[in-house]
């Protein structure tokens, strides 16, 4: 029987090493990173601590009970209902006027975040926060499937750059889409044929299968002791067109729950070595590189327009190896620049795309150096990033 199992265990050592590559990977975030599970709470539905700047997050059952406990249910709904959405009231300090501490509220609170954002001191509350990603007991973190969604468009954009046949038949029917009568419409087909066309293959049998099916990415998780505490950020625009009084910098009234600057998350990443060697990719590495590459590219674009005045954001992102998570859309345009055969030509077909998509921003008038003509920043105390800059290594 010893034997037996020793066979059994070289042979399974055998068969991971020849067909079945699995890593162990880091992913640090270089920037802060937004991961939205689709929630978004409204300023009544957490508990925002000015002298503190923190934002508390409610256990909902927990907080009812204690409202209805201390019978400020009806005071609570008529607050709601006479001044919107407690757009002009703080509920922290409401509750403190009422005599309840800190202490008081620890029951009902799930857990919390710092506040890094400017604001006025007139302001008392965030407006709506759109919340991350967190398991069950609030900690933050990355799902998998957004990972191998970066790391698909990075194999995209390589197989694209090392196809010149097959970038200039897409060249030629992204134009035809963004001139089409729905473009939007067009260009979602458009991924959709892109990706059968470099991801997909048949066998002698003319089965369809899907090459990154043999890429799995599991969760990233931080170590136990070193789950970072969330941040809640202001969303802000940069732009190349001031306006009469020159602001380049637009705040706006969303606030986004953020995985900080310099957290650092484990995960493992395995691919079936046959099935992505279809596409010439033989390890886990080559793929970050696409993805450097990727990121790279939408960079450099930015930076022409945006370097002068960001210049430390630029330097700052040399450290990373991809973007993740919201606010990072350019990025995704950067994979549309690169169809064009010049920038000239993408700048023209995409300032039309996006005028006739949003005629109220004007892009064919204000797009003159980029297009779209603002990077999106967040704003972590007085000091500016861009959103979702991480690194990506393979550590054993």
């Amino acid at each position: 029987m010893a034997k037996d199992y020793l066979r059994d265990w070289i042979y399974e050592v055998k068969y991971m090493n020849d067909f079945l590559e699995s890593r162990l990977c880091r992913l640090t975030c270089v920037a802060p990173v937004h991961i939205g599970s689709g929630e978004t709470l409204k300023s009544f539905e957490y508990l925002y601590d000015k002298d503190r700047q923190q934002v508390y997050f409610l256990h909902e059952g927990k907080w009812a009970h204690f409202l209805a406990s201390h019978s400020l249910l009806d005071e609570f709904t008529a607050i709601l209902d006479r001044t919107g959405n407690f757009s002009r009231k703080n509920i922290w300090q409401w509750l403190q006027g009422k005599g309840f501490s800190a202490e008081a509220c620890n029951d009902f609170i799930k857990y919390k975040a710092v506040v890094k954002a400017d604001l006025s001191d007139k302001k008392s509350t965030l407006n709506d926060i759109s919340t991350g990603m967190c398991d069950g007991s609030g900690n933050l973190y990355v799902p998998g499937s957004s990972i191998k969604g970066m790391l698909r468009m990075g194999i995209i954009f390589h197989l694209l750059e090392n196809s010149p046949g097959m970038k200039e038949k897409f060249h030629k029917e992204m134009y035809k889409a963004l001139q089409s009568d729905n473009p939007k419409k067009s260009l979602e087909n458009l991924s959709k044929k892109i990706e059968e066309a470099l991801l997909e293959y048949k066998d002698d049998k003319k089965n369809v299968h899907k090459c990154l099916a043999g890429l799995q990415v599991g969760d990233a998780l931080a170590e136990a002791g070193t789950v970072p505490e969330p941040v809640i950020l202001q969303r802000t625009y940069g732009t190349t067109y001031g306006g009469r009084k020159k602001e380049f910098e637009k705040p706006l009234d969303v606030f986004w729950e953020c995985i900080p600057a310099g957290s650092e998350f484990r995960l493992r990443i395995s691919m079936d070595k046959a099935m992505l060697q279809k596409i010439g990719i033989s390890s886990i590495e080559e793929i970050f590189g696409y993805c450097r590459l990727f990121m790279q590219r939408g960079l450099k674009l930015q930076e022409k327009v945006f370097g002068r005045r960001y210049g430390a954001l630029f330097d700052e992102a040399q450290g990373a190896d991809c973007f993740l998570g919201a606010g990072t859309g350019f990025l995704q345009k950067s994979l549309w620049f690169s169809l064009f055969a010049d920038e000239a030509e993408a700048m023209r077909e995409l300032r039309g795309f996006l005028d006739r998509s949003f005629r109220q921003h004007r892009h064919l008038v204000l797009d003159k150096a980029i297009s779209p003509r603002t990077i999106k920043l967040v704003g972590s105390g007085r000091r500016k990033q861009m959103m979702g800059l991480c690194k990506l290594e393979v550590i054993s």
